[in-house]
């Protein structure tokens, strides 16, 4: 295009015309961009030494508005110009970049970013580039999911959620989550594993990862009623276990006639007088025992109850202080996080891979870690835990 000297009113009828065009802003920015940058060029080669001269231009697309655009870089003999407009469009590059990898953190397919972009920025991602930009954030998520631990956390709860996940075919595997309270009473996602399937083999290879990581030592641990997982806990680590109440009351429900339900509702309350401040441990017991009797001619497994070694595992919040109780006897705190997970995760009928899940999962508590878990939980001050 050939660069006139333009009155007023002539630059105006240009702008005028151009915008009225469906891509006028875009071409509009094109000329603009590369004036810029022609003027920048004319400005260095009148400062610079004898000897170098202009050379040209290589064409380059940048991000437009619905549209990409079509920029001329201009060159100069010794190749020591760089225009400025080069490190916006780096700067844009890099915000590109970004989004992708929110996009893919929240659970896009490479096929659902690779249209957001095009629609908004009129840039052409091809699946590769859009893979390698998802392959840097699942390397960000491995390290995080790697990085060195605390040696001390006053409270560790444990938890597995699952996920519809394809290997060979598709399956619910189990993804395994740790969520720490720390000694400055914030909380932080520690550790996200996967196993096909619950076993105690699985919670021993945690446990080392976690130890290998850093962690020496906790002042109690707050589960679900996992396969192995008390016990795996106890060889490793020496500290009390929480099993969690409301687990346990669903389970039984569960198996109760509908009949029974509401009789059994007010007996399980009963059992876990949880606002009772001047409750006991062998108290508890004792009320577990008189209920398991009376229901034992229908739900012959209930006399499990009766039995202190297996149900002391669920009265061990009554050994803390009566303000922190109701946060330490259930795992309540990992739910909410499945169900942060699950909206992520919920766009897509199935993941294509284990590695892809522990990437949006990991995505997620890093989302949590620095914004919901970052604030003290105030409660935990009226703790000997926090002294």
């Amino acid at each position: 295009m050939n660069h006139l000297k333009l009155n007023q009113t002539q630059i105006q009828a240009v702008v005028d015309q151009l915008t009225s065009q469906p891509d006028g802003v875009n071409r509009l920015l094109e000329i603009a961009m590369n004036s810029l940058m022609k003027a920048e060029r004319n400005a260095y080669l009148e400062a610079a030494l004898k000897g170098n001269k202009a050379n040209g231009y290589r064409s380059v697309s940048g991000y437009g508005v619905g549209d990409s655009l079509s920029l001329q870089i201009p060159r100069d003999r010794l190749g020591g110009f760089k225009p400025t407009l080069l490190k916006v469009m780096k700067d844009q590059a890099d915000s590109l970049n970004e989004l992708c990898f929110e996009l893919y953190a929240k659970g896009l397919t490479t096929r659902d970013i690779k249209s957001i972009t095009e629609t908004i920025y009129g840039q052409h991602l091809s699946k590769s580039q859009i893979s390698r930009i998802t392959s840097s954030l699942s390397e960000a998520m491995q390290a995080f999911r790697e990085r060195p631990l605390a040696e001390y956390y006053p409270i560790i709860y444990l938890d597995a959620t699952f996920v519809k996940t394809r290997r060979e075919r598709v399956s619910s595997e189990a993804y395994y989550i740790a969520l720490a309270v720390l000694a400055d009473m914030t909380r932080e996602v520690i550790g996200i594993y996967n196993a096909p399937t619950e076993s105690a083999s699985v919670w021993n290879e945690i446990c080392i990862d976690l130890k290998n990581r850093g962690l020496k030592q906790s002042d109690l641990f707050v589960i679900d009623n996992l396969t192995g997982l008390d016990s795996t806990l106890e060889t490793h680590f020496k500290a009390p276990i929480q099993k969690c109440i409301l687990h346990l009351k669903r389970s039984i429900l569960n198996k109760t006639k509908k009949q029974h339900r509401p009789e059994m509702v007010s007996d399980l309350s009963d059992i876990f007088q949880l606002e009772n401040r001047d409750d006991t441990k062998d108290a508890l017991l004792k009320r577990a025992k008189a209920i398991s009797i009376k229901w034992q001619r229908y739900y012959p497994h209930l006399k499990r109850l009766e039995d202190a070694d297996w149900l002391s595992y669920y009265a061990t919040y009554l050994s803390f202080e009566y303000d922190i109780r109701n946060m330490i006897y259930t795992t309540n705190w990992i739910e909410r996080l499945n169900k942060a997970f699950k909206r992520t995760l919920k766009i897509r009928n199935s993941m294509p891979s284990v590695e892809s899940v522990l990437t949006l999962l990991s995505k997620v508590a890093i989302d949590m870690n620095s914004s919901t878990y970052r604030h003290p939980v105030s409660r935990f001050q009226k703790s000997h835990l926090f002294k």
